[in-house]
């Protein structure tokens, strides 16, 4: 059977989140999908410590990061960075992508396939392999690979310029038309190695996270989407066009009855397995995470 495993990148003021996750995890995928967590350096020690992850897989984002590359102790202009003598300064946003690209490097060689699912998603009913990919005529395994015309994708643009300055992408808009961004987002292994040696063979170094060490803005997730759907034309997956974790902005829930009333809107629909409980402006947060939990729990 195709094994998969499931990656969120995570850090010390999610904490509370990911626990919620873990346990909408353990109630409706199961204790044995692998759950591997990546966490901050500094908050490893508090993840591994915690018993809430007991099971999971805790590594610190340094373990896939080049070993020369270190940490400023405080942080500029409201970021972290990792600053190194072959690279521009490093921020932190950057360094989570590079590990979701470079997480097969932790994990045993049958896992087939990572999905990607952030610590602020929670499931909501079962889910399994059989929801995410399907057997293929010839017996191989297909992934979903979300794919929907593109609306409103922070920095769209720039994604794709910078996709295209690193895979021979088809000429003409049709590539720049559509959004590769949702939870979650599932790599294929086999895949992933072929863009990283793409990307690699752009820099001087032969290096790809050299390479998008100093690229300055990108997105794991459309390099993955626009290098499968034009380049590989979509081997080992198939094209999905809704978001199995729709988001619903936390801030904008002023009580647990309009929370409620959203997850029950949100899991009427056949294709939706949990939601992403986004966070945006923390200071706008009303709703306590005691509160948050205790309506989520109820669809436990």
């Amino acid at each position: 059977m195709s094994k998969f495993a499931i990656v969120t990148q995570s850090y010390s003021k999610d904490i509370r989140e990911c626990e919620l996750l873990c346990e909408s995890m353990d109630r409706f995928a199961g204790p044995d999908v692998p759950h591997y967590i990546i966490v901050n350096d500094e908050d490893y020690d508090l993840f591994r410590s915690n018993p809430a992850f007991a099971r999971r897989h805790i590594h610190r984002k340094k373990e896939l990061m080049p070993f020369y590359m270190m940490r400023l102790p405080f942080p500029l202009l409201g970021h972290h960075y990792l600053v190194s003598p072959f690279t521009i300064p490093v921020r932190e946003w950057i360094v989570q992508q590079i590990c979701k690209l470079a997480v097969f490097e932790l994990m045993p060689p049958e896992i087939e396939a990572v999905v990607n699912i952030d610590s602020e998603c929670v499931f909501l009913r079962p889910f399994g392999l059989s929801d995410i990919s399907r057997t293929a005529p010839d017996g191989s395994r297909e992934w979903m690979l979300y794919k929907r015309i593109f609306e409103d994708e922070p920095c769209h643009d720039q994604y794709c310029r910078v996709a295209r300055s690193l895979m021979p992408l088809p000429s003409g808009p049709e590539p720049d038309s559509f959004c590769y961004m949702a939870q979650p987002t599932i790599f294929v292994r086999r895949n992933l190695k072929q863009l990283l040696k793409q990307i690699a063979s752009h820099s001087l170094t032969g290096s790809w996270k050299h390479k998008l060490c100093n690229t300055y803005r990108f997105s794991e997730y459309y390099l993955y989407g626009l290098f499968c759907d034009h380049v590989l034309h979509l081997s080992g997956h198939y094209l999905h066009d809704t978001r199995p974790f729709p988001v619903a902005h936390i801030e904008k829930f002023a009580d647990t009855d309009s929370l409620r009333k959203t997850l029950t809107e949100k899991i009427r629909q056949p294709e939706i397995f949990g939601v992403c409980l986004q966070k945006g402006k923390r200071s706008a947060i009303t709703l306590p995470h005691d509160d948050v939990a205790r309506v989520v729990r109820e669809f436990f």
